[in-house]
């Protein structure tokens, strides 16, 4: 692995332009679905490309599949894996952090 961390994806504007699609009477089920349809995209890609990896990895004889499934990452991965969590975590709740920006920008000053 690299030493330098990855780069982090362009942030994503917390309000979108315009209205939302409603698919369902309850905007709660829509935003579920919107959340789950982003993990299941990112979710793909990543299967994609980690099958991809694997069968170079296994064509070339460099690693074999025991190899992968026994792995120990050392603290820097961790902190990697961790870092690219924190980011999907951000992706796939990116609704429900919307709404909360909104209500937050909306909820009336308390009384002091």
């Amino acid at each position: 692995m690299s030493s330098t961390p990855p780069k982090q994806p362009p942030s994503m504007p917390r309000a979108a332009r315009g209205p939302r699609p409603d698919f369902f009477e309850d905007g709660s089920s829509d935003t579920l679905l919107s959340m789950n349809i982003a993990l299941l995209t990112e979710l793909m890609a990543t299967r994609e490309r980690l099958d991809t990896l694997e069968r170079l990895v296994a064509s070339k004889g460099l690693v074999q599949r025991e190899e992968i499934d026994t792995f120990e990452p050392d603290a820097a991965a961790e902190v990697e894996r961790e870092q690219l969590r924190e980011t999907m975590s951000r992706h796939v709740f990116y609704l429900l952090l919307q709404e909360a920006e909104r209500a937050e920008r909306i909820r009336p000053p308390e009384a002091v």
